[in-house]
């Protein structure tokens, strides 16, 4: 009978190690996200084209030519800070809140160094 009690006790300390001594398995990692491409093409033809025009020119009254020639005396941070708070007394509005900061910074890219 003494042995059944100590055999019972093993079995039950035996259970109780197995069921609560090893670490679980952490989930796989979850792969890094990829940056979304920014077609600066698409966003031109949707936010700029009514006021700057298809080829970039310009519309008169409306907005200056955005083309690597006209933009060429002003830095990449002054097309940027243009397009982020808009030019005073002109027709052109902020496009900060309403555009990422990536997508305007593609906009900089486009408009400076991509001939229409």
């Amino acid at each position: 009978m003494l042995n059944w009690k100590i055999l019972t006790v093993i079995m039950v300390a035996a259970l109780l190690l197995a069921s609560c001594g090893g670490q679980e398995a952490a989930p796989p990692a979850a792969p890094a996200p990829t940056p979304a491409v920014i077609d600066a093409g698409k966003l031109y033809a949707t936010n700029c084209l009514a006021c700057h025009g298809a080829d970039r020119q310009g519309i008169s009254g409306l907005g200056k030519p955005l083309t690597p020639e006209s933009l060429a005396p002003l830095t990449d941070a002054g097309v940027r800070d243009t397009i982020l708070n808009g030019k005073p007394e002109t027709l052109m509005t902020a496009w900060q809140g309403r555009l990422s900061l990536e997508e305007i910074d593609a906009l900089v890219q486009f408009i400076k160094y991509v001939s229409p």
